[in-house]
């Protein structure tokens, strides 16, 4: 009787929701990382044989249609049907095609439009900036200028207000009058 006690039972439980199907698929997957994993084949166009050049069993004129014509005539009429049907599939296809590349190039060329107005923006900016800093410094520099020329005027003015007959200049010397 201990022996039934120490064999443990598994059930293989159903996943009841979508998120435990694909824990257990998951699951299953990494229990064995060295295992190959088989992936479904890619999808192909679909394609119909090209038409026979001699067709067979084709009644003549003069004879009536048969009992067994009517299934002949109903799978050709499908397979016309089928390669009409992939004609206008494909047309379909290379139409949203072109709408696809029409639709990106018109992306791309707002993006580039906004990306040039932008650049634009900035280099009118950056110039604007550049032509203020120029003019401030020649502003500043002018106003220095005017500075200097004032203050040596007004000394000459002095000088020559105190009626000082020439200018003398000296070198200030260090603190050794004290």
């Amino acid at each position: 009787m201990s022996n039934t006690s120490d064999h443990r039972t598994f059930i293989k439980q159903t996943a009841s929701t979508a998120h435990e199907q694909q824990a257990a698929k998951l699951e299953k997957l990494l229990a064995n990382p060295d295992k190959p994993i088989a992936l479904p084949p890619l999808q192909h166009e679909k394609t119909l044989r090209p038409p026979r050049e001699i067709m067979k069993n084709v009644s003549g004129s003069s004879a009536g249609a048969g009992s067994g014509e009517f299934h002949v005539y109903k799978h050709s009429r499908r397979r016309e049907y089928e390669r009409i049907k992939l004609m206008e599939e494909a047309a379909e296809k290379e139409k949203e095609e072109k709408e696809y590349q029409n639709r990106q190039k018109e992306v791309q060329l707002a993006i580039e439009r906004k990306t040039n107005k932008n650049r634009a923006k900035r280099d009118k900016r950056k110039a604007a900036r550049g032509a203020a800093k120029s003019a401030n410094q020649t502003d500043i520099n002018k106003h220095i200028d005017e500075e200097i020329l004032e203050s040596t005027n007004e000394k000459r003015r002095r000088l020559h207000a105190e009626g000082a007959s020439e200018v003398i200049f000296q070198q200030p010397e260090s603190d050794s009058k004290g």
